[in-house]
């Protein structure tokens, strides 16, 4: 789909800035009634060394989208991310990744988006590769968050002239691999990661899971199984940083490795930021 020259430059004003990873990704989302489409170009760069789409992309995607539709549900109070889960039915690998979501629920404290998974080729047809689940929390609004754009009610786009990623999105995000074997990551806090808050962005905790369950599941087995459907917890906002994961193999088949991760926030207390149940298996 073309940049629709009405859309917003996001959904807050003065975010994302020009240097970040919603730009690189070149992702746009776009209203439909009470749904919204979020859509994000497939590129080498995100995924996997088996081909498909990263996960830890899915769900930046699916919370930035999901989290947008919720948004202008309930301005002008604001929303926290509670948890998120995608399954994978099969490898999203070419043409343009896209996240079709709506509300199912919406109560007084809890808001819950629905989301299909879909492959989109250059024609515009779609076959579903997955869904996902999210459930949002409602805060009162606070003066410190960023006001929804008025011109943003057709669709938000943080794509610009020249944006993309110039290396893989591991390398963009920084994310180092320090022990594969115990699922251990470190990532700095910086600028490229962070939402609207000022936090990390829920996407990059997931991503956070994703790498951490994956690096665990290809040490015990050999082999290079890849995430294929992911629940994230969250459990406190990630401020300071560094950010480290560590991971714990539930159960091992020869294809299949289920492992629980946690992440914490080094730089405050080692508090802990989320929880993950990550399922890694051959493509």
């Amino acid at each position: 789909m073309e940049d629709n020259e009405n859309w917003a430059s996001d959904v807050t004003i003065g975010y994302p800035p020009l240097r970040h990873i919603l730009r690189d990704l070149r992702m746009s989302v776009e209203f439909q009634g009470d749904r919204c489409v979020g859509r994000v170009p497939i590129v080498p760069e995100v995924c996997t060394d088996r081909g498909g789409v990263q996960v830890g992309v899915l769900a930046t995607l699916v919370d930035t989208a999901g989290g947008a539709l919720a948004i202008r549900n309930i301005y002008p109070d604001w929303l926290a991310t509670a948890s998120l889960s995608v399954y994978m039915s099969e490898k999203t690998a070419s043409g343009t990744l896209v996240a079709n979501g709506g509300i199912v629920r919406e109560g007084r404290n809890v808001v819950v988006v629905e989301v299909d998974i879909l492959e989109e080729n250059a024609a515009g047809d779609g076959r579903q590769t997955g869904s996902a689940v999210m459930t949002l929390v409602r805060l009162p609004r606070r003066q410190d968050a960023g006001m929804i754009a008025e011109e943003s009610a057709g669709g938000v786009t943080s794509r610009m002239p020249g944006t993309r990623l110039s290396a893989s999105y591991l390398e963009m995000v920084r994310v180092r691999i320090v022990d594969p074997a115990s699922g251990a990551l470190e990532l700095e806090m910086h600028e490229y990661i962070r939402n609207s808050f000022g936090v990390l962005h829920g996407g990059i905790v997931a991503l956070l899971g994703d790498q951490a369950g994956e690096q665990a599941a290809r040490a015990v087995t050999g082999k290079p199984l890849t995430t294929r459907d992911l629940t994230v917890h969250y459990l406190s906002q990630g401020k300071v940083g560094p950010f480290r994961t560590r991971a714990r193999v539930l159960r091992a088949t020869p294809d299949t490795v289920l492992s629980r991760v946690e992440a914490v926030d080094a730089g405050a207390g080692d508090r802990l930021v989320c929880v993950a149940m990550n399922t890694a298996a051959l493509e």
